[in-house]
């Protein structure tokens, strides 16, 4: 469910958008867009590294909301932890 959302995020972003995050997480981490379900924590990093912090904090700030995740703080720490328990894990990265 979060892959496809972000992907649908991704997507409303535009192909070159999307295009890039794919290629820099295949290039480093060997997967691609559904790494976020693994760890949204890398994921994030990944967005911050390419398109710099403010574009990485809205990106899943839009997540959070699109997933309808219960969060009324903006923090992007309480951000991630919420993804990270909406994803059945209290312990990140899984192995």
């Amino acid at each position: 469910m979060v892959s496809a959302t972000t992907k649908e995020i991704l997507q409303k972003l535009g192909k070159p958008f999307e295009a890039t995050i794919t290629a820099y997480l295949n290039s480093k981490y060997g997967r691609g867009i559904e790494i976020i379900e693994d760890n949204p924590r890398t994921f994030y990093n990944a967005l911050k590294e390419l398109f710099g912090e403010f574009a990485a904090r809205v990106f899943i700030y839009d997540l959070v909301k699109e997933l309808n995740l219960p969060i009324e703080s903006k923090d992007i720490e309480e951000m991630i932890k919420a993804l990270e328990e909406y994803l059945g894990e209290q312990t990140w990265p899984r192995k």
